[in-house]
């Protein structure tokens, strides 16, 4: 992932590690995103690490030290997007000045027979499945790279949509040239006949299928293809040995967010890992979130 951040553009890896004796305790790798150059780029950087820090000896104090005096320097704020229990670290992320902020994510054990994990489903779900099927919607493994330039432009349509911001094609493209030969990402296409109309790109590894970014034509919605996707992923990872469907997240407790409910609706174990974020400068932050509201009001 470090490489493939060097590789995007307005994307910074930021790789902190933490050695003892010659072997590394703990790490953690964050992405440092701007939304442009200049003043626009100053005013939305921020550090992004997704899935939270790698723990081996448990040293977290220092890992967190070092990481904030390299982000501050470059970043608004840092945000920890936990996907496993770190609970026990909480405190310590809390004297360090982080707040901790609840946020809700699915995840299903692939490692269930596919009629069992379909069971999950909600009525409507499995109708909608059903559905795409009947309408001969297919799925596609992705060949080449002209199937990332189709995803990025049914993804761009989402989330031009939805009004928030989309990272740029390299992102997907190094993706595409760095992680997929190695077997840690797939990216898959639902099609009608020639028809594109809705697509994933997935993280694989180590028996974990993490979904990444997703998108869906007006088209693909009204024919249910990205239920379908979900599924035939799901039957895919089972068939693999794969033994869990992360959703990467669905929202905080009580808040409407449709990403959030179209994954509820497959069902799973509903998990609470939430994030920690640490506001380096608040001044500037506080102008920069109401410039971004400004400008997702405006389209």
């Amino acid at each position: 992932m470090s490489e493939v951040f060097e590789s995007t553009k307005n994307y910074k890896p930021l790789f902190v590690a933490i050695d003892e004796a010659g072997v590394t305790q703990s790490l953690v790798l964050a992405s440092i995103i701007k939304e442009g150059g200049g003043i626009k780029g100053a005013m939305s950087s921020r550090a992004v690490v997704t899935g939270g820090p790698l723990l081996k000896g448990g040293i977290v104090g220092p890992l967190i030290g070092a990481f904030d005096k390299l982000a501050r320097s470059e970043t608004l704020y840092a945000q920890i997007r936990n996907l496993r229990d770190v609970s026990q670290f909480r405190e310590t992320f809390e004297e360090a000045g982080y707040a901790y902020e609840e946020h809700l994510n699915y995840v299903h054990d692939l490692s269930r027979p596919p009629a069992e994990i379909f069971s999950d489903f909600s009525d409507g779900r499995k109708k909608g499945i059903k559905k795409a099927e009947s309408r001969g919607i297919r799925e596609k493994v992705a060949e080449e790279k002209g199937d990332v330039d189709i995803f990025y432009e049914i993804l761009s349509h989402t989330y031009k949509e939805a009004r928030v911001p989309l990272a740029d094609k390299s992102l997907f493209l190094a993706a595409w040239r760095i992680l997929v030969p190695k077997g840690m990402a797939r990216l898959v296409l639902a099609l009608k006949g020639d028809e594109v109309l809705a697509a994933r790109f997935y993280l694989t590894h180590r028996g974990i299928i993490h979904d990444w970014y997703a998108g869906a034509s007006p088209k693909g919605k009204t024919d249910n293809a990205s239920e379908l996707l979900v599924w035939s992923t799901m039957r895919w990872g089972n068939a693999n040995n794969y033994k869990l469907f992360d959703f990467g997240g669905a929202g905080k407790p009580g808040e409407h967010y449709g990403p959030g409910e179209f994954k509820r609706r497959f069902g799973g174990i509903r998990t609470a890992f939430g994030r920690f974020q640490k506001i380096y400068h608040p001044v500037r932050y506080l102008a920069g979130k109401k410039g971004y509201g400004i400008l997702r009001r405006l389209g």
